[in-house]
């Protein structure tokens, strides 16, 4: 369990924990797609360790909020970071701005809040806060730098003794070339805090399982055959949320949903993976007939159930 930080600031810096939010209105699963964004990597690269859940949050004086993620190694004892910077004016000087050492005391004063230690019984027990930097940040970043900026930011983080990576959209665009999604879950916007988050929490403890969103939320008025067909051309799997709130958007009708079933025909598979929530059978039947006899995974079982039913169905 997490303990309450403190808010602190050093030199017009301001920081302030806050909660990780992980889900929003599309989740890919086991890999990447072109609508993937740099703020995504930040928050679920699965490439990083043991990640604290709380995501602190520096105030630069200019009023730029940047999240940063601190991870804890037990086994190494040490720490290291993880910013993400949207785009602004002037990139370079923001970045400079995150390898500076006041920066980095500013961040690494919060570990000393998180009541928090390692629980392997191999190992001697380490509290966070004794936690040493190790010197490793990463810098996830939708703004484009020359060569020369680059080459003028790792070598100040050098000086620093920081040992920096900057992620950027060619990094990005790397990445989504060798990865690719096994599915997707599609949702009404309106239910992200309630069904959206802890789901994606959930799948994000399986083995190799990424877990991906935002990219195509479902709103009011909008599109779903468009939204669905368009993940399917990135995806294997479609994966629905079936929530009052998704039944009684406007954005489709009856046609355009059943619509979706066609590639299901021709391919002669199984497409779409429904979790029913809070929802009875009579009013999915009159919603789509062809929902209502497809096996469902039920919302009413939990978060980690549904989970582990939605993982075992997308990788059958």
């Amino acid at each position: 369990m997490l303990g309450n930080c403190p808010k602190k600031s050093i030199q017009g810096l301001k920081i302030e924990p806050k909660k990780t939010t992980r889900a929003s209105s599309i989740i890919l699963l086991l890999g990447l797609a072109t609508m993937a964004t740099l703020r995504d990597y930040f928050l679920t690269n699965k490439n990083h360790g043991i990640k604290v859940t709380q995501t602190t949050e520096i105030t630069t004086r200019g009023g730029l909020k940047i999240p940063v993620q601190m991870y804890l190694d037990f086994v190494s004892g040490s720490i290291y970071l993880a910013c993400y910077l949207e785009p602004v004016p002037d990139p370079l000087q923001r970045c400079l701005d995150l390898v500076t050492d006041n920066t980095v005391s500013l961040v690494l004063g919060v570990a000393g809040g998180f009541h928090i230690a390692s629980g392997f019984p191999e190992i001697t027990p380490i509290k966070a806060a004794d936690l040493r930097f190790c010197g490793r940040i990463y810098i996830y970043s939708d703004n484009v730098l020359s060569s020369s900026e680059l080459e003028q930011l790792l070598q100040v983080a050098k000086q620093k003794g920081h040992l920096l990576e900057y992620c950027g959209r060619n990094w990005a665009a790397q990445h989504v070339q060798i990865e690719k999604p096994l599915a997707f879950i599609s949702y009404d916007s309106r239910d992200k805090d309630t069904v959206a988050k802890p789901l994606v929490e959930e799948l994000g403890r399986f083995p190799g399982c990424t877990v991906w969103y935002d990219e195509y939320s479902l709103k009011i008025g909008d599109n779903l055959r468009e939204s669905i067909e368009k993940g399917l051309q990135e995806c294997k799997k479609c994966v629905l949320v079936l929530s009052r709130n998704f039944l009684a958007n406007s954005g489709w009708t009856k046609t355009e949903f059943n619509s979706i079933f066609t590639r299901e025909i021709v391919e002669q598979s199984n497409v779409v993976l429904p979790i029913w929530c809070d929802v009875s059978r009579d009013e999915i039947y009159s919603y789509s007939p062809s929902l209502a006899n497809r096996v469902a995974a039920h919302w009413s079982k939990g978060a980690a159930e549904v989970a582990r039913q939605i993982y075992l169905a997308a990788n059958a």
